[in-house]
């Protein structure tokens, strides 16, 4: 029987959504959290050979999610899971007090809400934000790097820093920061450090492309070879697990290598906002404090969660907007910073390259798009003419639906 039991979607995941759940009423979440079995705190040996059929755990949250009427994106692997879910609040409640007595949670402090709060790290949502289906995956990776069958040399060669202590490090305003996400995540809000300097965000499209961006614009590079390290974050901090462990490893071994600490953001830019709310609300922090500026990019239909001012502005008319939206072509799926006069009027276009696109393909037979312009362009600036390579990487696994 398969296990993916999403309703069919397009290439690209929608950016807005209409609640029509009992959430509207009784008020609802989504959840947002992962497990790497080898990593800190390491899944207790006695559950070992459980870890090993990843089968029988993705149907322990399907028949879950089935239950509860909860919707969302559920990954498991040999190496651990990625789950992103959303439900009304009893759901929620009723999932978690679930999760804490199952097997795969061993290990992790879920003592108390504060603890569980940490872990599960919930926002307002539902279960509308996922197009009304569990699409529950065996997969080869939990989220694909691009090199197969990487592992850490060490999980332990970089430094997880909670919130409060990450706010620290970037107030110092002397450490390099990288943003491990996507360029359209990247795009409507980042963090800078205290001296304003706002972090690297590599043109990337997806997490696959990060390794050839480290070795291309990394590697070599003086100032990501200092004492003071370098510092990195992610939306949850599932990406950085690997990205920043990745990088730690190329950044040791290249010639003349850096023995400098990298720092991740524990819980990611989700975690971030919830701590600083925190503060906000006790009286400690004025909103202008956060150095996370803008809004964080979610792979559901909400699109973005955190809203401040706007650091980004309509792709079409250039007025400060954070809203998403995508590319009006048929067969393009850019997701893009559309104000909703601008959507209205079904004007925005990616590039003008990409209406001619569809302009030469009408009445054609149907085939392979080319790739418009904008998007050769961003990858031009990433690569140059060569494209990206790893000598070493091979082409990932096929995601699994037995």
């Amino acid at each position: 029987m398969p296990l993916s039991t999403a309703t069919h979607q397009d290439n690209s995941d929608p950016v807005t959504y209409t609640c029509t759940c009992p959430a509207q009423t009784e008020g609802g979440y989504v959840l947002l959290f992962y497990r790497y079995w080898a990593n800190t705190p390491a899944l207790p040996l006695e559950h070992a050979a459980h870890s090993q059929d990843p089968y029988a755990l993705a149907e322990y949250h399907r028949w879950l999610a089935s239950d509860l009427k909860i919707s969302g994106k559920f990954r498991i692997a040999i190496e651990g899971f990625n789950i992103t879910l959303g439900g009304t609040q009893l759901a929620i409640e009723r999932y978690i007090q679930a999760c804490c007595t199952h097997w795969s949670f061993a290990g992790i402090d879920l003592s108390t809400p504060l603890a569980r709060d940490s872990y599960f790290k919930p926002t307002l949502g539902c279960a509308c934000a996922f197009n009304g289906g569990a699409n529950v995956k065996v997969t080869a990776e939990i989220t694909p790097l691009g090199v197969t069958n990487y592992a850490p040399s060490s999980w332990a060669n970089i430094i997880s820093l909670p919130p409060a202590a990450f706010h620290d490090l970037l107030k110092k305003g002397d450490i390099p920061l990288i943003d491990v996400r996507n360029h359209y995540e990247s795009r409507i809000g980042y963090f800078v450090t205290g001296d304003g300097t706002v972090a690297m965000r590599p043109a990337v499209r997806r997490f696959s492309q990060w390794p050839g961006y480290v070795v291309k614009h990394v590697l070599g590079d003086d100032k990501y070879k200092k004492p003071h390290g370098v510092a990195t974050y992610c939306t949850g901090g599932i990406r950085c697990e690997k990205g920043a462990r990745w990088m730690q490893e190329a950044l040791s071994n290249e010639e003349g290598g850096s023995n400098g600490p990298v720092y991740t953001l524990h819980g990611g830019i989700v975690a971030y906002q919830a701590w600083m709310q925190g503060e906000i609300a006790a009286g400690r922090k004025m909103p202008e404090d956060s150095f996370f500026k803008g809004t964080n990019y979610v792979f559901d239909a909400r699109g973005a969660i955190g809203a401040q001012q706007a650091v980004s502005t309509c792709h079409t008319c250039n007025k400060p907007e954070s809203r998403l939206g995508k590319c009006e072509i048929p067969g393009c799926h850019l997701v893009l910073v559309v104000c909703e006069p601008c959507e209205q009027q079904r004007c925005t276009v990616c590039c003008e390259d990409c209406r001619q696109i569809e302009s030469e393909q009408q009445g054609a037979l149907k085939r392979s798009r080319r790739i418009c312009k904008c998007e050769n362009d961003r990858e031009r600036s990433l690569w140059g003419d060569g494209g990206a390579s790893l000598g070493r990487s091979k082409a990932r696994q096929k995601t699994s639906t037995r």
